[in-house]
């Protein structure tokens, strides 16, 4: 594994880490970072984490170059590079590895996590006493745009499994756009497997208070969808192991 560092000297100022994981993303991947810069909270130093799983598109090399021509002491970007792809999870996790900020905020690189809404979140962890922060497509104000029916249906019958055989209360637990205090994590040992990392930051964390904000989700216009078989078994055995872990 690989890591470039930009601006080292003002990363222990660093108050929000921004993981952004990528995986043949060359078409968005400049675009999603000079949008996130544009919507980042005010008076606050933050860093975007790209963490790449060798994309054989050049994601990689593309996030680097634009990386070396950011010139600004409050927003950092660094690049991890991993030798394979690994799945999203413990992508996420790498970039918490190489974070600074006390406050983590995750979300994908395709657009489907409208970079507008980073400053409300935040806001909303900072102005309350919660420590974690989900953007939810399913409660009020949220909606889903331009996804098909079969997959509407596949994230409905997903998220019912995840509330019912977890028994967790929050409207969008199969959520990729989350905000959250690092200190929450510090002591749990995570499975990793498959693409949500969040099931089981509620599975296994206790006593955090937990917030949520509507966003609407968009597909994405550019790029491929990761989801495939592979995807969907991972999901199945993290439901399991989760539902285990709750019965210890």
């Amino acid at each position: 594994m690989d890591i470039w560092q930009i601006n080292y000297h003002y990363m222990q100022h660093v108050d929000l880490s921004i993981i952004l994981p990528t995986y043949n993303e060359s078409e968005n991947i400049i675009k999603i970072l000079q949008t996130i810069k544009n919507h980042l909270p005010q008076n606050m130093t933050s860093e975007v984490i790209v963490v790449d799983d060798n994309s054989p598109d050049g994601t990689a090399k593309i996030a680097q170059n634009y990386a070396n021509n950011v010139h600004s002491i409050n927003y950092i970007v660094s690049i991890v590079t991993r030798k394979t792809k690994s799945g999203l999870s413990s992508a996420i996790l790498n970039g918490i590895d190489f974070s600074f900020g006390n406050i983590i905020l995750v979300m994908d690189s395709d657009f489907s996590h409208p970079p507008h809404n980073i400053s409300k979140m935040v806001n909303i962890l900072n102005n309350s006493n919660s420590d974690l922060v989900i953007a939810s497509r399913y409660m009020h104000g949220g909606k889903i745009v331009n996804w098909p029916i079969r997959r509407k249906l596949m994230s409905k019958v997903a998220t019912i499994m995840a509330k019912t055989s977890l028994k967790i209360k929050v409207t969008d637990p199969m959520s990729g756009f989350f905000v959250f205090k690092k200190q929450i994590i510090s002591n749990l040992r995570f499975d990793a497997i498959g693409y949500k990392l969040l099931l089981e930051i509620l599975v296994k964390t206790t006593n955090i208070v937990i917030s949520e904000c509507p966003y609407t989700f968009t597909n994405r216009k550019l790029g491929c969808s990761k989801l495939n078989f592979v995807i969907i078994i991972d999901y199945i055995k993290i439901i399991w192991k989760l539902y285990r872990y709750k019965l210890t």
